[in-house]
């Protein structure tokens, strides 16, 4: 090696260069403490945010508890008050009745205006009526797969004008009583019938003579119609006598008059 080149490699001391090294040692080791150091704040953070996150969550909670047990005890309470008006509703009505029958039975006159009334009643369905007649139930095909084997609203419309022509004199569908402002309707994916869903089974109470119903039904066009849903689709039908049906009042009885324009 010449003479420049050691002295050039041998210029530092070797003292020099071992504290040199423990220097650069004890940095490292200091850059390393405090890379520690900080993750451990930046874990204490974290874990301070969890636990503020967590007790936000548990005061929002019950929170939202107290709110919805405030909201069922109100529901509750307003359904109470509900069904009280619905009783004094219908008490009024009895006395209501009871008020005017005693005061058309008074007279002659009152009375023949009381039995129309009744007739009236039946006939557009403001009045409850009780008498024989038939119930049938009418359902979709089984295992259903398809809209034909389904129950229609123009099927269930069929059925009650059969037995219209077939001599019925009060109908209801699912205790809902028909009249003749009452529409059988689609709405969604349900039937509908004086504006309220209806669920299958589909139960029709017909007032009017057992004995000869079911085979005048038959005899009709939507009878027929009938035996031809029932044969080609699979749609059940089963009509039975009933010595007794009560049919209710409609709930909505819409009053509507007309007089005839006289001619000069």
């Amino acid at each position: 090696m010449g003479l420049l080149d050691y002295v050039t490699a041998t210029s530092l001391d070797e003292d020099y260069a071992h504290v040199s090294r423990q220097q650069t040692g004890d940095a490292a080791e200091r850059r390393t403490g405090r890379a520690g150091v900080a993750a451990m704040v930046a874990l204490g953070l974290f874990g301070v945010l969890v636990a503020t996150a967590a007790v936000q969550t548990s005061r929002n909670a019950g929170a939202d508890e107290r709110g919805r047990e405030e909201l069922v005890s109100q529901i509750r309470a307003r359904s109470a008050q509900l069904d009280a008006r619905r009783a004094q509703v219908d008490d009024l009505r009895t006395e209501i009745d009871g008020l005017q029958s005693d005061y058309l039975s008074a007279t002659s006159q009152g009375r023949s205006l009381s039995d129309r009334m009744n007739r009236l009643g039946v006939l557009t369905g403001a009045s409850a009526v009780t008498g024989p007649g038939v119930r049938v139930v009418v359902d979709d095909a089984p295992n259903a797969t398809s809209a034909k084997q389904q129950v229609l609203d123009k099927d269930l419309q069929k059925l009650v004008n059969g037995l219209w022509e077939s001599g019925a004199e009060a109908i209801a569908i699912n205790g809902h009583r028909l009249t003749n402002l009452s529409a059988i309707r689609h709405a969604g994916s349900a039937i509908t019938v004086n504006y309220v869903s209806l669920k299958r089974p589909y139960e029709v109470e017909a007032i009017g003579d057992p004995d000869s119903m079911p085979a005048r039904f038959v005899e009709t066009e939507h009878g027929a119609e009938w035996l031809d849903l029932q044969s080609l689709y699979g749609l059940q039908l089963e009509m039975t006598s009933e010595e007794s049906l009560r049919l209710p009042a409609a709930t909505r009885v819409a009053l509507r008059n007309a007089t005839t324009r006289r001619t000069p």
